[in-house]
């Protein structure tokens, strides 16, 4: 869709706008496959000055993500295989945040200097921050980013699972 609020949208495409569908609650789960998020993820890297060059994440069953990251600058480290793990939920809207916890399997010792390389990233994308082993993505700052701020007012509940292939997006809405 075009970069217009999600209500001029909605009067575009269906002829109503959110206002015009008070008291609904509408629930669902939408797919988002791989290609999808990591097309999202490559325009927020190459818009903001990230250390990171690439990333690129691989849904799994059970809530389990990797993501192989590239840095950008002198090569001092290769590309990093990170497993990572959902464990927890956004509380809309009190704490809209979803937080995975990662880890770096099979590289041995050089696990430990790209771990220690990893935490000291700072510079990520709006809404991604880093601490220690955990990353955490402040979901109203990612529908900010993507022009569905103002759904916001109307998410009643939201969960974020992961099956081979693809993030799977569960919520309901109430327009107010």
């Amino acid at each position: 869709m075009e970069d217009r609020p999600l209500a001029e949208q909605l009067r575009r495409v269906f002829g109503v706008g959110l206002d015009d569908l008070a008291g609904a609650t509408i629930s669902g789960e939408i797919p988002l496959p791989n290609d999808l998020i990591n097309r999202l993820i490559a325009q927020r890297l190459a818009a903001s000055p990230s250390a990171i060059a690439t990333a690129v994440v691989d849904a799994q069953d059970n809530d389990n993500v990797a993501v192989e990251l590239s840095m950008r600058g002198p090569k001092l480290l290769p590309s990093v295989r990170i497993a990572a793990r959902i464990d927890r939920q956004p509380d809309l809207p009190h704490a809209p945040v979803l937080g995975l916890r990662w880890s770096l399997r099979g590289m041995g010792p050089l696990g430990s200097l790209a771990a220690l390389a990893l935490t000291w990233l700072k510079a990520l994308p709006p809404g991604i921050r880093a601490d220690g082993d955990r990353i955490d993505l402040d979901i109203a700052d990612v529908l900010r980013s993507q022009g569905l701020g103002e759904l916001l007012a109307c998410v009643a509940a939201l969960q974020v699972h992961t099956r081979r292939g693809a993030f799977v997006v569960r919520f309901e809405l109430r327009v107010r």
